[in-house]
């Protein structure tokens, strides 16, 4: 069984204008990986809650989804009335799999402030 990584953008404040975060995961392997979204409310400072993600035409994910090969999937979550969040992905520990990060705005431009590429992720505990 191969070791599962999750990793993590650190809390991020929502950047003026942007209205959803989102998840461009590329897996450039040649066999499918489970994968794991998640983004993180913070906005209360503590007791963090989840927030739908999904796909698509607003089309909800169910987890864990599978990336197959040579594919790239663009998840999203809504952050209307959100201050602060958090981004989490896992998978199996793969250096193939590139997850990139950011915020977008309502014209769908990316967000400066709120772009973490996978290089800047942190990896975290899997209980967290």
């Amino acid at each position: 069984m191969s070791k599962r990584v999750t990793l993590s953008t650190g809390v991020l404040r929502v950047e003026p204008g942007t209205v959803s975060a989102v998840v461009n995961l590329v897996n450039l392997d040649n066999r499918r990986h489970q994968v794991r979204v998640e983004v993180w409310n913070w906005s209360l400072y503590s007791n963090p809650t989840l927030l739908p993600v999904l796909i698509g035409n607003n089309v909800p994910v169910t987890f864990p989804y599978i990336l197959e090969p040579n594919n790239l999937a663009v998840m999203y979550a809504n952050l209307t009335g959100v201050l602060f969040y958090e981004i989490r992905v896992s998978y199996s520990e793969n250096k193939n799999i590139i997850t990139n990060c950011f915020g977008r705005s309502g014209t769908l431009a990316a967000q400066e402030g709120n772009t973490v590429l996978d290089y800047q992720l942190v990896q975290i505990d899997s209980d967290c």
